[in-house]
Formats: C-alpha cells, sequence, structure tokens
C-alpha cells in the first residue's frame, strides 16, 4: 500500500518602579542608516501597495528629501516602479525575480526541522530531510543533534548518493517517469551516479518499483555498513522537492521495526 508522503501579543509595563536599563551590549558595526530606512521604505510599500511619495513619507516618518534620493535609487535598480499617471510607486519586478530564487526545500527545511526533531525526541533514532541539488541528495535538515544515539553531530550540506540512499530513492519514486529521467541524466552530467548504476537502467526502474511496491525506500548498508534508513517522499501539492528518513544502527532495529514504530509518525 503506497504511504502518502509528507504532505504577538503587545503590553506595556505597568507600575512605578523603574525599570533597570540592560547592560549595553557592544555592536562590532555602526548600523549604516542608508540602508536601514531603504528596507523601512520596502516594507511600508510592501504594506500599502501603489502609494504616493506624500503618503509614504507620513507613514515611515522619513523626510522627503531623503525619501526622494531613496526611492530614486531603488527605482533605478529594479526594486520600485513608478505608475507614469500619476507617479504612485510600487514593489518592482526584481524581487519577483529574488522570489524565484526561494526554494521550496529551503522552506520545507525549516517547517520539517522542528518536527524532526519532535519526532527523534519520541523514538530515539534520528532523521535527515534532503533534497536533490546539483546531481545527489544534499542534506538540508537533521536532527541528530538531538539523538543521544547518533554518532553524527553535522550534518547539514552532507550529501548522499541519489540511488544508494534511501532519501534518494525515495526523491525518484514520487517523480513521473520523464521528470525522473531528466533527474538521472543531470546526476550523470555531475559526475554523480557511480559507473555500475549508469550500466544498469534497468535496475533503478526495478528499485523504483520496489520504493512503490512497499511505499517507502530502504537503504540497508550502501551508505554506511552499519546504519540502515528508510525514507518517504516530501511533496508539495504533486511536486516532489525531496524526502525524509529516519537512520538507525542495523545491529538494533530491523527495518520491519523502523517502519512499524517510526515511519507512520512522519508518514500522518
Amino acid at each position: 500500500m503506497q504511504r502518502k508522503p509528507l504532505k504577538c501579543s503587545c503590553g506595556e509595563l505597568g507600575g512605578t518602579m523603574p525599570v533597570q536599563p540592560k547592560a549595553s551590549v557592544r555592536k562590532p558595526y555602526k548600523e549604516i542608516q542608508a540602508v536601514t530606512r531603504a528596507l523601512e521604505v520596502i516594507e511600508a510599500i510592501a504594506d500599502l501597495g501603489w502609494v504616493k511619495v506624500g503618503v509614504l513619507a507620513s507613514y515611515t516618518d522619513i523626510d522627503r528629501g531623503s525619501l526622494y534620493r531613496l526611492i530614486h535609487t531603488l527605482e533605478t535598480t529594479g526594486y520600485l516602479s513608478r505608475r507614469a499617471e500619476d507617479g504612485a510607486i510600487s514593489l518592482g519586478n526584481r524581487f519577483g525575480q529574488i522570489a524565484d530564487g526561494i526554494r521550496q526545500e529551503d522552506i520545507a527545511a525549516k517547517v520539517l526541522s522542528p518536527l524532526m526533531r519532535e519526532l527523534t525526541e519520541r523514538v530515539m533514532w534520528p532523521s535527515d530531510f534532503g533534497a536533490f541539488i546539483a546531481g545527489q541528495m544534499v542534506i538540508q535538515a537533521s536532527s541528530h543533534i538531538y539523538s543521544p544515539v547518533s554518532v553524527h553531530r553535522k550534518l547539514v550540506g552532507k550529501t548522499r548518493p541519489l540511488l544508494r540512499s534511501a532519501l534518494g530513492l525515495a526523491y525518484l519514486s514520487a517523480l513521473e517517469k520523464g521528470a525522473r529521467q531528466r533527474t538521472l541524466e543531470i546526476a550523470c552530467r555531475t559526475g554523480n551516479l557511480d559507473k555500475a548504476d549508469i550500466a544498469n537502467p534497468a535496475n533503478v526502474e526495478r528499485a523504483i518499483d520496489e520504493v512503490h511496491h512497499r511505499g517507502y525506500a530502504v537503504s540497508i548498508g550502501l551508505v554506511e555498513q552499519n546504519i540502515g534508513a528508510v525514507a518517504i517522499p516530501v511533496q508539495v501539492g504533486r511536486k516532489a522537492i525531496g524526502a525524509v528518513n529516519i537512520v538507525y544502527f542495523r545491529s538494533a532495529m530491523s527495518t520491519a521495526e523502523a517502519v512499524d514504530t517510526c515511519l507512520p509518525r512522519f508518514a500522518r
């Protein structure tokens, strides 16, 4: 059976007792006021939408002379756009380009991190979230530092092989055949596939079929001799963005035990 993939308050100080000032913290660098004000302008326009300079000056409490200079600089660099009809300004196309650079994998890592920590605190075994980057699976988040049985502590940024890790197999299993083929081609061109894997493409499809049949991917001793892992893909809608695993010592737990006791907590 196919498992489902992982799919301020404000207040005032009361009373009459004086508040003791905190000890000053020495800052290594001085604040660049122009940068701070530019960010204030951007945030204000994000709140207001198309806005005229007068309204923006009142909203930000920045004098008009400084505001005009900031707007001119941000406009010439593409961060602001001006409407010819009335001179109102709004955020420019540059922000769309920046937004396109925010990867869903990065967002997923932030969302999954506390869930992975909670899981590890419950079942003891650590887990990783990996995404396909530059031809291999790269760990974006990890709970190994919270596991009493992990021998690894700094895994974020480390890589795992695409076809020999549970992370890689789980990710591939969630891709449509065409996307999977392109992913494998990228891995080949970047030199991140073992020659034996390249020479036997039928084995790849067989391994993916096994993942589909089980509902999860397995890697036993293929990355580290004494380590086993089970993994399932992470998807946003129908798009696979990576995979999450649970790692265990083969001498302490079987794959079946890992699947029965750990995996369901992530697959809910």
